[in-house]
């Protein structure tokens, strides 16, 4: 039957769609802010968009909206992003997930496309605790989609240090192959390429700028639309596994 765009539909759809047990909501959470020179500022947020939905197909499940602010302090110093404060974005969390729950969603999945959203997330739901009759499916550890990319990554030849966790050969590919009309690789290049741990520390605690006057954590020069879609293929495979096994 495929995914039901919750915001197109009318409020009496998506009750007889839930009454009838579809009860299945996939919700994304990315950002807007900076990624590079080449890329947009919307990038994580279209992620969620493709990714949620793809996945959402698959799982014959709604999808809401992406929520396209998300926890970006990192990457402040670069102009137009935009972020909310771990405070805010618990709240924001805790009232969707509840809001969901009312209207009868048993199975609710909470989906980051934005590395800065997950430890919030897991701690938004620790404040939030467990409702009753409500199934929440949250990535948290951002590692279970990290490992689809490095693995894609690994055999398609590129390293760790080109994929790199921000702008890099891997995002950069999977906008080509979503948005390439976005994506500027005449302004691609290069930015921290070095210790993939004792930078990401630094990425989170300092900034993106202290790494990189560019903003970009990577070397995007080598990506391609068709490592992109290879990217997403694996990366929805995983949010569906994850989902299916919880």
């Amino acid at each position: 039957m495929g995914a039901l765009l919750l915001e197109r539909m009318t409020w009496p759809e998506v009750r007889a769609e839930v009454e009838g047990g579809r009860d299945t909501v996939v919700v994304p959470f990315g950002a807007v802010e900076q990624h590079g020179p080449h890329l947009p500022l919307g990038t994580d947020a279209m992620f969620g968009d493709e990714i949620g939905r793809a996945a959402a197909e698959r799982l014959n499940a709604f999808l809401a909206p992406t929520i396209r602010v998300g926890c970006s302090h990192h990457h402040l110093a670069f102009a137009g992003t935009m972020s909310l404060e771990e405070e805010t974005f618990h709240r924001v969390v805790g009232d969707i997930v509840k809001a969901l729950a009312a209207h009868g969603f048993k199975r609710i999945v909470l989906l980051p496309t934005h590395g800065g959203n997950f430890r919030p997330l897991g701690e938004a739901l620790a404040r939030l605790g467990p409702l009753e009759g409500v199934k929440i499916i949250a990535f948290t550890d951002v590692g279970v989609l990290a490992s689809a990319t490095i693995g894609v990554g690994a055999e398609l030849g590129i390293t760790p240090a080109e994929g790199g966790i921000h702008a890099g050969e891997w995002e950069t590919s999977m906008m080509l192959a979503l948005r390439p009309e976005l994506v500027s690789m005449e302004r691609a290049e290069p930015g921290y390429v070095g210790d993939l741990a004792s930078g990401l520390e630094r990425f989170f605690s300092e900034g993106v700028h202290v790494l990189a006057d560019n903003g970009v954590f990577g070397d995007p020069r080598r990506a391609s639309a068709t490592a992109g879609e290879k990217y997403i293929e694996r990366l929805v495979d995983q949010v569906v596994r994850t989902v299916e096994e919880s």
